[in-house]
């Protein structure tokens, strides 16, 4: 009996051993993705022969840790039958572990290990394991890049097409594109990108076969704005192309600047769609940042429908700064959601912030992100440079109209995008949002409302 409860000991203390230094499996495993990444990086190989060089090297020293890992556990799991039997002279403790009773006692010890004591509870949104998957899939853009072009030639074969008709959603964070997203999406017309295709967005049919979520409840999302979310909901996910096949030029060091489109990458952008529109259904994107490319897509593509959403701008300015101060201490409390948000090129606000720079010749931009008229800057650079913009299937549409009449703004979105759809009766609903001007620049205000009417002028008729 005694043989059986120290082999069940061991092994609970051999995993337990084990379980405390997984960082070492996770490591190992990173090393190697990185290595993969570096072999499918464009270029000849003599470019990257230093790049593998250093990585493979990394990869063995990771090798080299997980054995000494596993020399470690054998040895726990060994030296205390070892220990006691020759403490009592009785060398069938050992013995015992070649029977299947002494099997069954070492599993169920290890088992044991592995489960209890309980981890800690995790305090931020995405488990240990969730944020390996993340890093696996978002760090490493060549390797998503190939399940990307997998995907895509499977697709083609199968008789996928490109098509040029879709429609996209877009505006300053904090503007209301979310809501509008989920109420387009609701229609049952379209095909959007969810939550549930993070975080191989780029290969969603293949993520499709291994993940496959069960709808939950709906939680408040972290913007704590009231937008309920699940893993179904659909959001502003496809930036990660952009990111990926454009090598992240767009994101600069202190800001993100506009992004050239080609028709390389117009095409390639329509048969992503490809993979993510389900038939007879059109595609449809939330992406702020898509000012950032519209002239280059709009002189690719004709087709397309943009809706624009603006928002009064002092209460939009002081939004952007609420959200900026709530995002700066939940990424001190946990910097994976700024690693996260870099990801997803999403930095209007929190300790990542790269304002918006419409034109690179002006220069850096500047300014206290601690005041109302910093935030009111941003909104005046947005929405002057959306003012810019070739009016062809443009659509602006303010906060104030869409919260006043939703069905209204409905009907004429679908309609101006030629798409027949039925919605259901949605709720005018109220701002709450009381601002001060308090020590906000007379000037910069007065121009900011001259830019707020001027959008209003130009906002899409509900007649």
């Amino acid at each position: 009996m005694m043989a059986w409860f120290l082999l069940l000991l061991s092994g609970y203390l051999a995993f337990l051993l084990f379980r405390r230094r997984l960082s070492v499996l996770e490591r190992l495993t990173l090393d190697s993705v990185r290595l993969l990444d570096s072999l499918l990086e464009p270029g000849e190989d003599d470019d990257k022969l230093n790049a593998l060089e250093d990585r493979t090297s990394k990869v063995l020293v990771s090798l080299l840790l997980l054995l000494a890992l596993v020399v470690m556990v054998a040895l726990v799991a060994v030296s205390l039958p070892w220990g006691w039997g020759r403490f009592v002279g009785d060398p069938t403790t050992v013995e015992a572990l070649a029977q299947w009773q002494g099997i069954l006692a070492f599993s169920i010890g290890g088992t044991v290990g592995f489960l209890f004591p309980k981890w800690r509870a995790h305090a931020g949104a995405y488990s240990p394991m969730e944020q390996l998957l993340h890093r696996i899939a978002l760090d490493h853009p060549n390797l998503h890049r190939w399940l990307h072009d997998r995907e895509v030639k499977r697709w083609s074969k199968r008789g996928g097409t490109r098509n040029p008709k879709f429609l996209l959603v877009t505006g300053l964070a904090r503007s209301g594109t979310t809501s509008l997203l989920q109420a387009l999406e609701e229609t049952g017309a379209f095909s959007s990108l969810h939550y549930a295709n993070m975080p191989f967005v780029l290969a969603p049919r293949t993520w499709r076969w291994f993940f496959k979520p069960k709808s939950g409840a709906l939680k408040e999302r972290s913007h704590g704005d009231g937008i309920l979310v699940g893993v179904e909901s659909a959001e502003a996910l496809e930036e990660p192309f952009f990111m990926a096949f454009s090598q992240a030029q767009f994101v600069g060091e202190q800001s993100l600047t506009t992004q050239v489109v080609d028709a390389e990458l117009h095409g390639r952008y329509l048969d992503y769609q490809g993979l993510v529109r389900e038939e007879g259904k059109v595609y449809l994107a939330k992406n702020n940042n898509a000012l950032l490319r519209y002239p280059g897509l709009r002189a690719q593509n004709r087709d397309f429908t943009a809706v624009l959403m603006f928002r009064e701008p002092l209460v939009h300015a002081s939004s952007l700064f609420a959200m900026h101060r709530r995002y700066v201490a939940m990424q001190q409390d946990d910097p994976f959601v700024r690693t996260y948000m870099d990801w997803l090129a999403h930095q209007e606000f929190g300790g990542g912030h790269k304002p918006f720079c419409f034109d690179e010749e002006a220069g850096v931009v500047t300014g206290d992100v601690n005041t109302l008229d910093y935030w009111l800057d941003r909104w005046l650079d947005y929405y002057r440079h959306a003012l810019t913009m070739e009016a062809h299937r443009l659509l602006f549409v303010g906060h104030a109209t869409w919260s006043a009449d939703p069905d209204g703004v409905l009907r004429a979105i679908l309609s101006k995008a030629e798409v027949n759809a039925k919605h259901t009766d949605l709720s005018p609903h109220e701002g709450r949002r009381k601002v001060d001007a308090g020590d906000v620049d007379p000037k910069r205000l007065a121009a900011a409302r001259g830019v707020y009417d001027q959008l209003v002028e130009r906002a899409l008729p509900l007649n």
